[in-house]
């Protein structure tokens, strides 16, 4: 056994920085070797967390290079995410990529077969998947609580801060992170995936860009400014922030989809960027009985059918966003590191949430409803 794990990081940004410092708190053999990111803001604010001494890779190839890089922490824009994962797989490095896999599905399919061709372990920031929360439904479902899955409702309707952040941050562009369901609702979209453990069949959806428009930028001197002087829809701190209703974007800020699944399942998902009331909730109906549940509050509720059932709360001791997920992947991706225990999440599940954006957003693109198994045909999983 090695005495210390190396890692390389790409990209310092916040998202990239947060799951970097709860790894390392786990095991101080975990050591960060080198940083490599374009922007010396974010160079900067990881110097200052993980310290100043930390050598700075001005191309990412150089980092590769290092024998001393066991593992390599992607957290770049989605744009980079192949070209990146390739390259560290050539180099013999194990990969951590954030969510989404890639942002078109030849780009998926490459990394999958350079992953089975690499032998080396690769975990995706599927952070839900880590959840409390969802563990928990997962739980329920197999241990027959609803019985067999008829049909369920899912969505992810975000605080107007949080979709302001979105609409003025490189998020805003196709060409940077894809499209607004890839980018931000993967996760959604990986968990629907994992409780009905079949692949989607037909998917339709709707959507459009409907309030993040220029005309509705009066919005923000209507809400004023927050506690600390910050104005409506642009509270959260981030690199780039342009007005999220002047920037250029070619994004959605509301989208429905309906799924039918392989196994005769069918779903509803609702995203919107600018939410009175957000929700991270899920309604599953059963033959036997039905669940409802929302991460931001905790709730889990169920009942069974029947004349005399009572409607059952289950604590998953988790409420918020992420569910409570970030650290205990950061302590499964530990173990993974340093003992190489097989991840929970890997590539393939990356492979099939992301296809099945790509079905859904080409069924909003062209207005028609789309067999999303020609997605899974090319993929070799039908």
């Amino acid at each position: 056994m090695k005495n210390s794990i190396g890692i390389g990081v790409i990209g310092c940004g916040g998202m990239g920085r947060n799951l970097l410092e709860r790894v390392l708190r786990q095991d101080p053999r975990l050591k960060v070797i080198s940083l490599h990111d374009p922007d010396p803001r974010s160079i900067a604010a990881a110097h200052e967390k993980f310290g100043a001494e930390l050598p700075v890779d001005t191309d990412y190839h150089a980092m590769l290079a290092r024998p001393e890089v066991d593992w390599v922490m992607i957290a770049s824009w989605n744009c980079f995410h192949k070209e990146q994962t390739l390259a560290a797989f050539a180099a013999g490095k194990h990969v951590f990529c954030q969510k989404p896999l890639a942002i078109t599905f030849a780009d998926c399919l490459e990394m999958e077969r350079a992953w089975k061709a690499s032998g080396r372990q690769f975990v995706i920031g599927f952070t839900l998947r880590f959840s409390p929360h969802y563990r928990k439904l997962k739980e329920l479902l197999d241990a027959g609580v609803v019985g067999r899955i008829v049909s369920f409702e899912f969505n992810e309707t975000l605080n107007f801060n949080h979709g302001g952040y979105i609409m003025g941050d490189w998020r805003r562009l196709r060409q940077f992170a894809g499209t607004h369901l890839l980018e931000k609702c993967c996760h959604d979209i990986d968990l629907a995936n994992w409780f009905v453990a079949s692949l989607p069949a037909r998917v339709a959806s709707f959507g459009g860009l409907n309030f993040f428009t220029a005309e509705n930028a009066g919005h923000i001197g209507r809400l004023g400014q927050n506690g600390e002087g910050r104005d409506a829809y642009r509270t959260w701190r981030c690199l780039v922030g342009e007005n999220p209703f002047t920037a250029d974007k070619d994004i959605v800020d509301n989208q429905v989809a309906i799924l039918e699944y392989g196994n005769g399942v069918r779903a509803t998902f609702h995203t919107n960027c600018n939410a009175g009331i957000p929700e991270r909730r899920l309604y599953i109906l059963g033959t036997e009985g039905a669940i409802r549940a929302n991460v931001l509050t905790g709730d889990i509720e169920t009942q069974r059918i029947g004349f005399d059932t009572k409607l059952e709360r289950v604590d998953s001791g988790a409420n918020d966003s992420h569910g409570g997920g970030d650290e205990i992947l950061a302590r499964e991706l530990a173990a993974t590191m340093l003992d190489g225990v097989p991840p929970t999440v890997s590539l393939d599940a990356g492979l099939v949430s992301a296809g099945t954006c790509f079905a859904i957003d080409e069924a909003l693109d062209s207005g028609r409803v789309v067999d999303a198994t020609a997605y899974w045909r090319q993929a070799g999983l039908l």
